[in-house]
């Protein structure tokens, strides 16, 4: 998207007159900007021609996080240029908890804590109706006909707000709080199991290939994560079943970059068989 005109969506936005437009990382699913306007900063996010569902669901999930504590952007304007969705939002404060570590190692356990906690917030936030179905499993990639899937939709819950991308580029914190969680596009309603799952999962599978001396720093931001959580929600039962779910949701989501990096391919294909292994027969997968 490095062709696009940033002005061009403020100006269907209806915010013409900025200061200045700088683009920033996004993620490979949209252009991220940083726009200044009369003292304030927002940031610009546009999604790609096909993505006008995924812009208005994270519209919504971003409304309920909200209204139930969450600290997420506002969202201060959504409209459609050239067939392309764009958000105008709050640029939040904080850094990402990814910066955060880099700069404090030696917190790596209280911020997971931290955001173990906020990750149980938002599974106690009321799910709206259009999110109260089971399409969860299958943005997870699994076929309703998968003996796999028949059980683990017999087995969950399907009534809690999922993020479904929480890790460590999409929170924002000043190193001690959550100031902002970030990037709504994955949310479905679901079992929060699968939702800390995958949360892990991330933080295992796609740190693989960092430097050696990063590696324990995120394994005791994702112990404190998970203490977090269960202090804030309680013990969790079962989950090698949602472990077994959300390596297949990577292998899913993340198809296009797997088949380029079969290392990455073959440790997801790995934690899969390792959590399968721990499973009854009965909820084992098909073959992946």
């Amino acid at each position: 998207m490095s062709d696009l005109d940033p002005r061009a969506f403020l100006d269907a936005l209806g915010y013409p007159d900025v200061d200045a437009v700088t683009p920033v990382s996004g993620g490979s699913d949209t252009a991220v900007f940083r726009v200044g306007r009369h003292d304030r900063v927002y940031a610009l996010r546009v999604f790609r021609s096909e993505q006008l569902l995924v812009s208005q669901a994270e519209v919504l999930a971003m409304h309920a996080a909200d209204a139930g504590g969450v600290p997420v952007p506002q969202v201060h304007a959504h409209a459609l240029h050239n067939g392309r969705p764009a958000l105008l939002l709050d640029w939040c404060d904080g850094g990402t908890v990814v910066e955060a570590l880099t700069r404090w190692p030696e917190r790596a356990s209280a911020l997971g804590v931290t955001c173990g906690e906020m990750l149980a917030r938002i599974h106690a936030v009321p799910v709206p109706i259009e999110y109260q179905d089971h399409s969860w499993l299958r943005w997870g990639g699994l076929d309703p006909g998968d003996p796999f899937f028949q059980r683990i939709d017999a087995f969950a819950d399907h009534d809690r707000l999922l993020h479904l991308d929480y890790h460590p580029l999409n929170i924002l914190t000043d190193g001690e709080r959550v100031t902002a969680v970030l990037d709504w596009a994955n949310t479905h309603a679901g079992d929060p199991r699968a939702d800390l799952a995958r949360a892990v999962t991330i933080l295992r599978l796609d740190a693989g290939d960092r430097a050696p001396e990063a590696r324990p720093i995120l394994r005791a931001f994702e112990r404190g994560l998970r203490i977090g959580y269960e202090r804030a929600a309680g013990p969790l039962a079962d989950m090698q079943l949602f472990h077994v779910w959300a390596g297949r949701a990577m292998l899913h989501d993340l198809a296009p970059r797997l088949a380029a990096n079969p290392p990455q391919a073959a440790r997801v294909r790995r934690w899969i068989s390792l959590w399968e292994g721990r499973l009854a027969p009965e909820y084992r997968s098909s073959r992946v």
